[in-house]
Parts: structure tokens; sequence; C-alpha cells
């Protein structure tokens, strides 16, 4: 799997999710802008992609900010001639209960969550559709499928950019568009969210593939992580450590042992599988 060649932004890229997609980016030999608010942040994760061999740019950017979404834009374009891959991944949440939530913290979090990442994606569009290329990833949340108490707004703004990736899907010819569930992660926005969470890095590798010329999944896809997961840790103990020439063959071998899910879930994500298994794949020379 690789990026060469390619230029990505990601925003939101200075900790957490962002800076995990942005680093894993660096390491299949893509160059990285990395947008946030905190300067400092945004800087460290330069330098670190920068002694990964990759070109690296900090732009501080606001994203309820129309002007810094453009600055963003044009000054990745000035320095690169091109945008490849947009990921969408500032956010941030709350914790009010309906009945007391303030309205400038309803706006904060449509702004930053659901308007950022259309005037971000609108903006990159000017140049993908000339290029006749590009990818474009949200990072949206279970939050924006089902209700959870307390964060209204940011479910809201979730469930907002699933629908907007789906309508961008079906709207542009050239531009493959996809969106990651992540479930949940170790960052600072899950804050005390109960239940176990996982590294951010585990979203990292996600991101490159579907960023990648070996992605085969249809545009408009939604990748839920958890589903994932799920495959992994059931066929992996019937793999029982053997390799396979590629995921048909594999496959073939452990189907009669799957249940209905499973085989619903390796329908959805067939094209992804030999990513998903690739540690068990070795293809024959």
């Amino acid at each position: 799997m690789s990026l060469e060649g390619k230029v990505a932004i990601v925003t939101g890229g200075g900790r957490g999710i962002g800076k995990a997609i942005a680093l894993d980016f660096a390491r299949n030999s893509s160059d990285v802008v990395v947008a946030a608010r905190t300067v400092s942040e945004i800087e460290n994760v330069r330098d670190e992609i920068h002694k990964l061999g990759r070109k690296s740019l900090s732009i501080r950017t606001d994203m309820t900010k129309e002007e810094d979404i453009k600055a963003l834009i044009s000054k990745t374009f000035e320095e690169f001639n091109k945008i490849d891959i947009l990921v969408n991944n500032a956010g941030v949440s709350g914790g009010s209960p309906i009945a007391k939530m303030k309205t400038s913290e309803w706006d904060l979090i449509m702004n930053v969550n659901l308007r950022g990442a259309f005037i971000a994606t609108r903006e990159s569009l000017n140049i993908m559709k000339k290029q006749k290329s590009g990818c474009i990833i949200n990072i949206s949340s279970g939050f924006g499928i089902e209700g959870q108490l307390y964060l209204s707004a940011y479910g809201v703004s979730k469930a907002g950019l699933l629908l907007f990736a789906d309508v961008l899907a079906k709207e542009e010819k050239h531009v493959k568009v996809y969106t990651i569930n992540p479930g949940l992660i170790d960052t600072r926005l899950a804050g005390a969210s109960p239940g176990r969470k996982d590294p951010p890095e585990i979203i990292g590798p996600i991101a490159s593939y579907l960023a990648s010329n070996e992605n085969k999944l249809p545009s408009g896809t939604v990748v839920k992580r958890i589903q994932l997961d799920n495959m992994k840790a059931t066929i992996t103990p019937l793999i029982q450590g053997r390799t396979y020439p590629d995921w048909k063959t594999l496959f073939k071998d452990i189907k009669p042992q799957l249940n209905e899910k499973i085989l619903r879930n390796i329908k959805k994500y067939n094209k992804m599988m030999p990513f998903v298994f690739r540690e068990s794949l070795k293809p024959v020379k």
C-alpha cells in the first residue's frame, strides 16, 4: 500500500485520530498538511512527518472561520500544486442536556463539525475536479447513528456529516468519498465516555487504505471499524496461523464456519478483505 506522490490535508491533525492519520499517511509516502488551532501541536506533527522523510506544512486553522479554511486550501495548493486527499477530522463536542444547552454551544459544534467540513470540501473540490481525481474521507461517529444522552448537538453534526458524504459521493464522478466510523477511541474528545477505548493509531491504516489506489470500495462506503474488528476477531482463530496466496482461497477455507452476520459484513467489505487480512496473505511469487 503506497500513497507515493499524493498530497493530503488533515484537519484536526494535531492530536488524536487526526495525528494518527497524518503520520500513517507519511509512513505510506504521502506529503501531509496538518491543520488545527493549536500551533504547537501541529508543528510537532509536522516535525514528526519530516523525520519520516516527507514534506509537511503546519497551518493554523480555525474551522469556524471560512477565511481560515479557504487559506488552508489555497496555501496547500500554492505549495504542492495539487490536493489528492482531504480528511475532515476536526471536531468538538459538548455535554449539555437540550433543555439547558446554550445556542452558542450548539452553533460551535455545528460550525466546526459540519459547516467546517462543508467549506473544506467545497474548496478542495474546486481543485480535485480539475484534476479529475481526489479522495475525501470524513470521520463520523456512532453517535451520529444512535443518540447519546447530552450529546445531541454532536450526534446531529455527525449524522449530518454521514448524509453530506452520501450526497457528495452521488454528485461527484471523479472524487471518491468515504466515511470512517471509528468507534470509541482514546482521545480528548471521548473524555469520560464509558467503555474500552482503543488507541487512535488503529484508524491510521484504515484511512491510508481508503486513500490509496489499492482501495476498490465503492465511493460512498461507510467503514465501521467495529465491523472490521468483529470480522477479525471471528476469522483470525479459524486461520490458525496459516497463510494463503490470496483472500479468495482463505475465504473458501473458512466460509463454512462463519455465521450470517459475518458473511454480510464480508460481502459489504469484500474488496477490502485483502487489506484487513494482509498478515495472513502471502502471494505466490
